[in-house]
């Protein structure tokens, strides 16, 4: 008897499952963020496209350490096929404009002296899909996010030959010069263990 299989060679079917596990599966650290132009966000003065010397929160985390995390979730009852979760958590601004009000985060506002900020550790979890050869992750948006959320998602995930992934995303940034929307670029390390 004949049988006619597909020979698709997607990341998605079980038989490559522990490949993908082993290479993805955990948790990245920031070891790099660039913004596509220089701003001043620690407002010193002084303007820079490195975001670990403007975003203090993106090495100390005193809150919760900003990471990128892959989870690989194997096929179940409940889920016939494996899933696969993005999850970023990254340092947003909370600023305080006064009598009560607080800026959305996605307004473009004017600098003011009076106002004054915080971060606020933000969490984002999203489902993705491989490209063929493993190369991209496309994450995919949620529609009934709040603002704040769907305009953080990223528009590129990128996997390096060294494993490193590379993530652009557009942001809007609280700076010395009012809020600017910019690109940036993330690179992390995959953390050992």
């Amino acid at each position: 008897m004949l049988s006619c299989k597909s020979k698709d060679s997607s990341p998605l079917l079980n038989d490559n499952f522990e490949a993908i596990y082993q290479q993805f599966h955990g948790k990245y650290k920031i070891v790099s963020s660039v913004s596509s132009e220089p701003l001043d966000i620690n407002l010193d003065g002084s303007s820079s496209s490195d975001l670990l010397t403007e975003i203090d929160e993106l090495t100390t985390g005193t809150l919760t350490s900003p990471y990128l995390q892959i989870a690989i979730n194997r096929s179940s009852k409940v889920n016939v096929k494996p899933s696969y979760l993005f999850i970023q958590a990254w340092p947003e601004q909370f600023v305080r404009m006064g009598s009560g009000k607080v800026w959305d985060g996605t307004e473009m506002i004017p600098f003011h002296p009076d106002y004054s900020f915080a971060y606020d550790m933000k969490v984002v979890f999203r489902e993705f899909e491989f490209s063929k050869d493993r190369k991209n992750l496309t994450v995919k948006i949620d529609d009934s996010e709040k603002p704040l959320f769907s305009q953080s998602a990223p528009n590129t995930v990128t996997v390096l030959n060294d494993g490193k992934l590379v993530v652009v995303a557009n942001r809007k940034i609280y700076t010395s010069l009012g809020v600017k929307q910019v690109t940036v670029t993330t690179t992390t390390n995959d953390l050992p263990g």
